[in-house]
């Protein structure tokens, strides 16, 4: 007789609509993902050093753990997770970091050299200079890649 089904239109019209809306989505999402990659500029060395120190100023624990190389994670107890850095970080006593220098003294592309200087205030109100170096190396393939610090404090030194 030759009468349309109304049903198996409407399920047709619905399974176009869905795929032409899964695609826009997936479409979308890869479009973004692109962009956050091409706008994402790794901070050269310098710059970590200051998040370092900035971050432990403010007491900002997790900007300061994010300097830290995977690999020293590792190896280092006061720096297994979170927790354990800000317990370490927050009973050293010190109230606040005063950057005085920072400067790049070299880096070939994988391992940088940076000596700072900064002042701590210490909790009973006292001012200590301080001045060192810290070496960086470049992770590509920590959590979050780019310039780390292997060897910020203590014996333990990410070698890897």
């Amino acid at each position: 007789m030759g009468v349309a089904k109304p049903k198996s239109n409407v399920v047709l019209g619905a399974v176009v609509i869905a795929a032409v809306f899964v695609a826009g989505l997936i479409y979308v999402q890869f479009t973004k993902q692109n962009e956050v990659a091409d706008n994402y500029q790794v901070a050269p060395p310098e710059e970590v050093v200051r998040q370092y120190f900035t971050s432990w100023n403010n007491r900002d624990w997790p900007n300061m753990y994010a300097t830290l190389s995977d690999g020293f994670k590792k190896i280092d107890p006061n720096a297994k997770d979170l927790a354990a850095f800000r317990n370490f970080a927050s009973s050293q006593g010190i109230e606040g970091v005063n950057i005085i220098s920072i400067k790049e003294e070299s880096n070939d592309g994988t391992t940088a050299s940076v000596v700072y200087s900064i002042e701590f205030t210490l909790s009973n109100g006292s001012k200590r200079p301080f001045s060192d170096r810290f070496t960086l190396k470049f992770r590509q393939g920590d959590i979050i890649p780019g310039w780390k610090l292997i060897h910020p404090y203590g014996p333990n030194i990410d070698t890897s």
